[in-house]
């Protein structure tokens, strides 16, 4: 959906027409979706916030004065509910940098898990193991450097925008983007396969560790059946990843290349219960 649409499309919904209020919060809720999932780590508490956040949208749409494209007048809106919003208990869990590169280190296996019950469920486990790794890389930073690496690496705001929907400075937005690079300099570094063949780590030799530690379990996959994830994710080095030189660039590279995360179908229903006739 681009730009232009989703603007006309407000317009409208603006105006009272219900059928566009609903096509725009249909629309939208992908966008809040991945925004939510990546800042919180939990699918399900990150449909919770999204449903949360799509009705501060919808309610306050009347307020939108074109001032800013559409997508970033939202952003603003689901980044001040995120940051607001209580600290999830998947956020606790991951202490500091430090400690979750430690225990990816000290649980690694040396062999590849060999104890799958078929190629299916060996390349399911593999796509679990890297997207629970992953989304537990991003709760490696604090709040404020979590909103601000999503905004500028992962959405690919620049300073002023990204400044703009987290109200601060351009030089402050850039600085948080700095030391969250940083961050993730340190959790990759010699460590991540998928951003370098000669780091140790791999999803297939984690499995084990993430079962025993219950991270994840074989009967249920809480990541790799997400809505968009519509089949097993490499576990070698990416293509695009392998040309990047900075590490941090590299794992926003891997970042990008996940699938387009969609939002729960509970999202939606819900929404539609809560707005009632508002939205045809």
């Amino acid at each position: 959906m681009n730009e232009d649409t989703l603007e006309s499309t407000a317009e409208a919904a603006a105006g009272g027409d219900t059928a566009a209020l609903g096509r725009l919060m249909h629309d939208l809720q992908d966008y809040v979706y991945r925004l939510a999932y990546r800042f919180i780590g939990d699918p399900d508490d990150a449909a919770d916030a999204t449903q949360e956040i799509l009705v501060k949208v919808m309610t306050s749409l009347s307020s939108f004065e074109g001032r800013s494209k559409l997508t970033t007048w939202v952003y603003t809106i689901a980044s001040r509910h995120l940051m607001a919003s209580p600290v999830r208990p998947v956020e606790e869990s991951v202490v500091s940098a430090d400690d979750y590169g430690a225990w990816l280190d000290t649980h690694l296996q040396p062999e590849d898990f060999a104890d799958a019950t078929s190629e299916a469920e060996y390349r399911m486990l593999c796509t679990e193991v890297r997207l629970a790794c992953t989304a537990g890389m991003l709760l490696c930073l604090d709040r404020e450097l979590r909103i601000s690496y999503l905004l500028g690496d992962l959405i690919g705001m620049d300073s002023p925008t990204g400044a703009a929907v987290l109200e601060i400075t351009p030089e402050a937005f850039r600085k948080r983007l700095s030391r969250a690079r940083k961050v993730m300099r340190h959790v990759i570094a010699d460590r991540c396969g998928l951003v370098s063949e000669q780091n140790p780590c791999r999803c297939s030799r984690q499995i084990q560790p993430s079962l025993d530690a219950g991270i994840m379990t074989r009967t249920e996959q809480r990541y790799a059946t997400q809505r968009g994830v519509t089949g097993p994710i490499a576990t070698g080095t990416l293509e695009e990843v392998a040309r990047q030189l900075d590490a941090a660039e590299a794992i926003a590279e891997l970042y990008r290349s996940d699938p387009d995360f969609l939002a729960p179908d509970r999202v939606w229903e819900s929404l539609a219960e809560a707005a009632g006739d508002l939205i045809a």
